[in-house]
C-alpha cells in the first residue's frame, strides 16, 4: 500500500503486511478495515503506476483523519477486508474475556507468531492478538517494538469495534478494556 498525508506520500509498503487475506472485490462506498490503518472507505477505484513501469488497477481508501492508502485490488495479501459484523462483535467479547494465552519470552520469534496469527486476516485472530500481549505486557515492563506493535493492533481493533457497535472510539476503548481485564482476572484464579 502506498500512504498519503496532505497529498504526501509518506510510507510504502509492497505485499509485506500483517494481515493476508484471500482476495476479495470492494465496491465504492464499502467500508473496509486496513490492518495497519484501521477503518476506512473505499472511494475510488483507478490505475495508477506507483512502480516504475508497472501501471495496476488500487482501490483509494479514505482513511478519517487525512490520509489515504492505495491498496493494489490484485494483491490477495493485502490484508484489506470487509467490517465485521455484530454477531462476530459477539464472538469476540467472549475472546476478550477468556483466559489469555501464554507467549514466548524470545522477541523475535513472539513478534513472527502473533504477525502470523494476524494473517489470519479475521477480526477474532486480532482481538486474541489483542488478549495474549495484552496480558504479556502487564506483568512486564514494555518498551519499543512489542508496545508499538500492541498499539498499533489495538487502534485498529478499536476503530472497528466502534464503527460496528455504533459507538465512539473511546466507549470501544472503555468497553475492549473491561473485558481484558476479566481476561487478565482468569490468569490470577488459575494460579496457585
Amino acid at each position: 500500500a502506498v500512504v498519503f498525508v496532505r497529498n504526501r506520500v509518506i510510507a510504502t509498503t509492497s505485499g509485506a503486511v500483517i494481515n493476508g487475506v484471500a482476495h476479495a472485490t470492494f465496491e465504492i462506498g464499502d467500508q473496509v478495515v486496513h490492518p495497519q490503518h484501521g477503518v476506512g472507505q473505499v472511494v475510488k477505484l483507478e490505475e495508477r503506476e506507483f512502480e516504475r513501469g508497472v501501471r495496476r488497477q488500487y482501490y483509494e481508501i479514505s482513511i478519517p483523519g487525512g490520509s489515504t492508502v492505495w491498496v493494489p485490488v490484485d494483491r490477495s495479501n493485502s490484508g484489506l477486508r470487509r467490517l465485521a459484523g455484530r454477531s462476530e462483535i459477539m464472538d469476540c467479547r467472549k475472546i476478550l474475556e477468556s483466559t489469555p494465552l501464554p507467549l514466548t519470552e524470545d522477541g523475535k520469534l513472539r513478534q513472527s507468531e502473533l504477525v502470523a496469527h494476524l494473517k489470519q486476516g479475521t477480526i477474532a485472530a486480532q482481538c486474541e492478538v489483542v488478549r495474549d500481549l495484552s496480558a504479556f505486557v502487564a506483568h512486564k515492563p514494555s518498551y519499543g517494538t512489542i508496545t508499538g506493535f500492541l498499539q498499533a493492533t489495538q487502534s485498529v481493533l478499536y476503530q472497528e469495534w466502534a464503527a460496528v457497535e455504533g459507538i465512539t472510539v473511546l466507549e470501544a476503548t472503555d468497553e475492549i478494556g473491561s473485558l481484558l481485564e476479566k481476561s487478565r482476572q482468569t490468569l490470577s484464579e488459575t494460579q496457585p
